[in-house]
């Protein structure tokens, strides 16, 4: 019984230990990525088209971003996604003052459209979330939320 548990907390720690990023990106400060759903990590830029505000347990604030571009990462993202910001203890601790309009930035892990949950919120868009630590962030108005 010792030897199996010993086993499985070892393949644990080597598959975990793999999922750690090789390099920072430049101009933001360094930060561990792990990728829990094993969904690729990407960093956009964008504007604020609207906040369709937060999810019934407020764990999460809702923004759906306009104008996206790609910062890094190595898949496509269109030009419109839902970011879904956790906003608890477990994440940034707080809601974000975002205002509609403004430029964002924002990693996370990206979840395609034809495969993110629907939800009331967001019928049909890609799906940017776990935008904190450990994975993820968002810039905006010169604070990194974590």
């Amino acid at each position: 019984m010792f030897n199996i548990l010993r086993q499985l907390i070892l393949a644990f720690l080597l598959v975990f230990s793999v999922m750690l990023p090789v390099q920072a990106e430049a101009g933001v400060p360094e930060q561990q990525t792990v990728s829990i759903e094993a969904w690729p990590v990407v960093t956009i830029t964008g504007t604020i088209q609207s906040l369709p505000g937060y999810d019934s347990d407020g764990e999460h604030q809702y923004a759906l971003i306009s104008n996206v571009r790609r910062v890094s990462g190595s898949v496509s993202v269109p030009s419109t996604i839902f970011a879904s910001i956790r906003i608890d203890e477990r994440g940034t601790e707080g809601a974000l003052p975002l205002r509609v309009g403004s430029s964002i930035q924002i990693k996370g892990e990206f979840i395609p459209e034809d495969e993110a949950y629907k939800t009331p919120e967001n019928c049909c868009y890609a799906v940017i979330h776990f935008t904190h630590d450990p994975v993820g962030y968002v810039y905006y108005n010169g604070v990194y939320y974590r």
